[in-house]
């Protein structure tokens, strides 16, 4: 596999970063719920049919009302278990890490490829 970068000393540093992304307590925190959330029988379940009613849904074309109001009632209780709104809400919080990482490395690239 090629290496993304070439330069020792950059690859070393966003392997620190890497690092301190995945030792930060938020990170540890999202793995635990996620492993939570898997051997959780009622959530997988109820995440198995949901994904089947979204199918169905689509494939009528979202038309029909009534795989509408099903996939509507399962999305909102799963959407009120505690398990996974906390799950749900510690996604949210790494993806905005992530996204500000990304935003803030794009400002500096911007910055240092227009001096």
């Amino acid at each position: 596999m090629e290496k993304l970068v070439s330069n020792e000393e950059i690859e070393a540093r966003a392997l620190e970063l890497v690092k301190v992304i995945k030792d930060s307590d938020d990170y540890k925190e999202y793995l635990e719920l996620k492993e939570k959330i898997k051997s959780n029988k009622e959530i997988i379940e109820l995440i198995d049919k949901i994904k089947n009613l979204q199918k169905t849904y689509v494939k009528s074309a979202y038309l029909d009302s009534n795989v509408k109001q099903e996939l509507d009632n399962k999305l909102e209780i799963l959407n009120s278990i505690p398990l996974y709104k906390e799950y749900l809400s510690k996604e949210k919080k790494i993806n905005s890490i992530m996204s500000n990482i990304k935003e803030g490395l794009n400002v500096i690239f911007e910055d240092i490829l227009n001096k």
